[in-house]
């Protein structure tokens, strides 16, 4: 892929070294970083960058290591960022005190760090905020906010196991603690509450019906707390397991993006993240699964999954272990795309994924513990040979994964 950037000559001069040195530190001006990307197509600033790199990689203090960590990239990607520097022919007469691939990476960083400036004009980030190119490697668990409770008042209440509060208690069963939610017993009307999960965490509810909910992590359920009327309503954003107690005159229904499940008493599995898709997963007993078009009866072993839109219900058989690993704290994928390991690791580890196919396909079948760091799952990505990644730091607390095939 040709990364083409053009943009008018600006008349004004800058110092280019402080240009330089100001745009790797993420402080220079959207004007400054377009005369910088001018000013590199002149050779004579092609000495003067290799002069300021070599600076930057033999200073001594912190900022310029975690510099060098930013702008190194491995020589397999060094083709393909040369190219984009040098067009489809690099100069034959430049010589270099450091190894070209260790320069071009700062090259690239000027040139391809710019397509940023050019989608948002009005703030500057670092370099290691633009350029999908080498990045240090850090050990990152999943993130440590709790399990909270929003109340009918719009107060937040954060759960904890062993923590009782007017609104919930603790039990244990078969080795899961569960969040029990309390009645509200002089409610005369639906009074809502949603329970929210992050990253890195798993949350179980025990609802006043009796029904046992699993959350996954960056999920969301929103309930009436005494399910007044006729129904016994929740909606759903994210992934949760249902075992929906028995109640043949109060059905169950799970509302998620464009469908609803129905169901009396019995065992499913909803997955309804922002990924264009409602995947719906049948243990045991009976659901109907509905959209505005259509509806479907699953019988246990079937998954169905609904796109946006509700337009098409598709049925098939269901991957059940697959279904269920994310309850056993681990990743599990069959023929896995990029695109989906890397929504897994976003919402797990509460980073941000970009993922990066060059067009390439790829299916990725297996099973990796969540316990692991971030770090450790990608190093098991990547040995399969196929799977390349990098981690931009953005921030203290924030990561930004760069997959590749």
């Amino acid at each position: 892929m040709r990364i083409t950037v053009r943009h008018r000559k600006t008349e004004v001069m800058y110092n280019k070294k402080q240009v330089f040195e100001q745009y790797l530190m993420g402080k220079c001006t959207p004007e400054q970083a377009a005369w910088l990307v001018d000013t590199f197509s002149d050779e004579e600033f092609r000495v003067e960058l290799e002069q300021y790199v070599d600076a930057v990689f033999e200073a001594k203090d912190d900022e310029s290591d975690r510099i060098a960590g930013i702008v190194e990239i491995s020589r397999e990607e060094y083709p393909q960022i040369e190219a984009v520097i040098f067009g489809e022919e690099r100069p034959e007469k430049i010589h270099f005190l450091r190894p070209l691939w260790r320069w071009v990476a700062v090259a690239a960083a000027v040139v391809i760090g710019f397509v940023g400036y050019q989608r948002n004009k009005e703030t500057v980030t670092p370099v290691a905020d633009k350029v999908k190119i080498a990045a240090e490697l850090q050990k990152q668990k999943p993130v440590s906010d709790g399990v909270t409770l929003t109340l009918p008042n719009g107060e937040v209440v954060e759960l904890s196991d062993g923590l009782e509060t007017a609104y919930t208690s603790t039990e244990k069963e078969n080795g899961d603690s569960f969040f029990e939610i309390k009645k509200l017993n002089e409610a005369t009307e639906p009074m809502i509450q949603v329970v929210s999960v992050p990253a890195g965490k798993i949350g179980a509810l025990l609802l006043t019906d009796g029904t046992k909910v699993w959350l996954n992590a960056s999920s969301k359920l929103t309930y009436d707390v005494n399910f007044i009327g006729g129904v016994r309503k929740v909606e759903l954003e994210g992934e949760a397991y249902f075992e929906v107690a028995k109640n043949k005159d109060k059905p169950f229904l799970v509302f998620s993006n464009d469908q609803k499940v129905r169901v009396l008493g019995t065992h499913f599995n909803v997955k309804a993240y922002g990924e264009n898709r409602t995947t719906t997963t049948l243990m045991e007993g009976s659901v109907e699964v509905a959209t505005e078009h259509r509806a479907y009866t699953l019988k246990p072993g079937q998954s169905s999954v609904v796109t946006w839109g509700g337009e098409n219900i598709k049925v098939g058989p269901a991957q059940m272990d697959k279904v269920n690993a994310w309850r056993d704290s681990e990743f599990a994928f069959f023929d896995a795309g990029l695109d989906q390991i890397g929504n897994e690791l976003s919402r797990w580890y509460g980073v941000e994924v970009q993922v990066v196919t060059r067009g390439k396909g790829y299916g990725f079948t297996g099973a990796i513990s969540k316990k692991r760091s971030l770090e450790e799952v990608l190093e098991i990505l990547n040995r399969t040979g196929q799977i390349r990644y990098h981690i931009v730091p953005v921030g203290i607390k924030e990561r930004r994964v760069v997959l590749m095939v």
